[in-house]
């Protein structure tokens, strides 16, 4: 594919090649950022406590066999189509433009929604930081001091983000190491000297689930937590090989998996139901009895610069996705700008950022800021769902020509990534379905049923004016000329 001649209707100007310069190590640094176990083993393990209870690790497993499934086909996807758009270009290619626009709108709209209560969350650590330091003039229960000091962490990712990816993965691994170092330290102690319940191979079962709602919604919830190792692929343009963001995907998951599991086991151990409930302290109030202020200390300190990895990864994919977006006319060609210096989408960057500060401010009004992060859970959870499996069936359209060679391509590309993705489709629309049938009214509430399908709904929605408007108004070729042929596939990758 000519990355640096549009496809819209619209003349704009070329776009300069992105410089190669990234491994599998940075891939794997990227995905894991973005995923953020740490984060989500200190938040979202209590949310996802109060759901599944002591079957939060088969929650894990079972979230995890279908994203595996489908990252074989991602890998293959990206290797003989490398371009930053990812799922927005290939499900384009096998499902055609509409269904491919959705998905990338989707895509931006689900990476703003992160980023906008993720801004929350640096302003909510930082000043809890800051008070067990003993300063009490800011605190973290002051919602306008807590926003205030996430816009100033926004403001330093979106310049580290512009002066390159090698930086930011530099970055990043000094951040995800010393908070996995803190965060694996608290859950071996709590193996250690925890005594709330004995550990049970029945937490691993996929029976433990008291209902098939719960086991539907839980599933959902795990799945949403290991959202983002496909980030590695967003930077398959500056990867010096195209197998490089494959193996970096797929090693993010299964790492994230291990460490999903290690920490489910040893807090459901070590914690009772009544400790896992507060999802902002339940991490540091562990520490705090293990190993008094210094450990509550560290705890923050982890989560803090867990946080600020995942934002940053977060808006380095934000921003070539909507640079791809920008180069196939569907976005106005100003998002196609790189940094004459650093070589970076720069206005991309930009106005991702710019874009999550305003949702983050607006969503305040839904609630305090557990209730957001309760809302966005839930209802991104079904879109990433929806997401990842659509990109499943991508995979399987994309390559059916090519199923009947090697059992291991046809597996690859052909029934496992159905597998996964079917089970992936059908786990998003039962959750909404159930998440409906819960409640009887609709209301403008956090905690209410038909508000949480409403809103991933309602995001899927505003993406079909959007879409007309570029196919008609923009006159997008991306809606009308076909494709570029794939590239061959080399003999020695045929089965990588």
């Amino acid at each position: 594919m000519d990355h640096g001649s549009p496809v819209s209707g619209e003349a704009s100007p070329p776009v300069a090649a992105f410089r190669k310069t990234l491994s599998t190590r940075h891939g794997v640094v990227i995905a894991l950022a973005n995923i953020s176990p740490t984060v989500s083993v200190g938040i979202g393990l209590a949310f996802l406590a109060a759901l599944a209870g002591t079957a939060m690790p088969a929650a894990f497993l079972l979230a995890a066999l279908p994203i595996l499934a489908v990252s074989g086909g991602y890998a293959r996807l990206a290797a003989r189509d490398p371009n930053c758009g990812t799922a927005y270009v290939w499900v384009r290619r096998a499902l055609g433009p509409w269904t491919g626009y959705l998905t990338g709108w989707t895509s931006v709209a689900t990476n703003i929604l992160f980023l906008s209560y993720a801004g929350q969350l640096t302003g909510q650590f930082t000043l809890g930081l800051l008070a067990e330091a003993g300063v009490t003039a800011l605190s973290p229960d002051d919602a306008l001091a807590v926003t205030a000091t996430g816009l100033v962490w926004s403001g330093l990712i979106v310049v580290s983000a512009l002066r390159g990816v090698r930086g930011a993965t530099a970055v990043q691994s000094v951040l995800l190491g010393v908070s996995a170092v803190v965060v694996t330290v608290l859950v071996a102690t709590a193996f250690v000297r925890g005594d709330a319940a004995p550990v049970s191979a029945s937490w691993f079962s996929p029976f433990a689930f008291p209902d098939t709602l719960t086991l539907l919604g839980a599933t959902v919830m795990a799945a949403y937590m290991f959202w983002g190792w496909e980030s590695a692929f967003s930077v398959v343009e500056e990867s010096t090989s195209v197998r490089s963001p494959g193996r970096a995907g797929i090693i993010a998951i299964l790492v994230t998996t291990g460490f999903f599991l290690f920490s489910a086991t040893g807090f459901l151990h070590a914690l009772t139901p009544e400790q896992l409930a507060d999802p902002l302290s339940g991490v540091t109030e562990l520490a705090r009895t293990f190993y008094g202020t210094a450990g509550a200390t560290a705890a923050l300190a982890a989560m803090l610069f867990a946080t600020i990895a995942c934002m940053q990864s977060s808006v380095i994919a934000g921003a070539r996705l909507t640079l791809a977006m920008g180069r196939d006319g569907v976005l106005g060609p100003s998002w196609t700008r790189l940094h004459p210096a650093w070589g970076t989408p720069a206005t991309s960057t930009v106005r991702i950022a710019a874009l999550a500060v305003g949702v983050s401010l607006a969503g305040l009004a839904a609630g305090s800021l557990s209730e957001v992060v309760v809302a966005v859970v839930n209802s991104v959870g079904i879109l990433v769902s929806l997401m990842y499996g659509v990109g499943g069936i991508a995979c399987v359209v994309t390559f059916r020509r090519e199923l009947r060679g090697r059992i291991r391509d046809t597996l690859i590309v052909g029934l496992l990534p159905l597998l996964g993705g079917i089970a992936l489709l059908l786990l998003g629309g039962l959750v909404a379905h159930q998440q409906w049938n819960s409640v009887d009214h609709l209301a403008f509430d956090a905690e209410n049923g038909r508000f949480l399908t409403v809103l991933p709904l309602t995001v899927i929605a505003l993406g079909v004016p959007a879409a007309l408007w570029t196919r008609y108004r923009r006159r997008a070729a991306y809606f009308t000329q076909p494709p570029a042929p794939l590239a061959p596939a080399p003999a020695a990758a045929a089965g990588s």
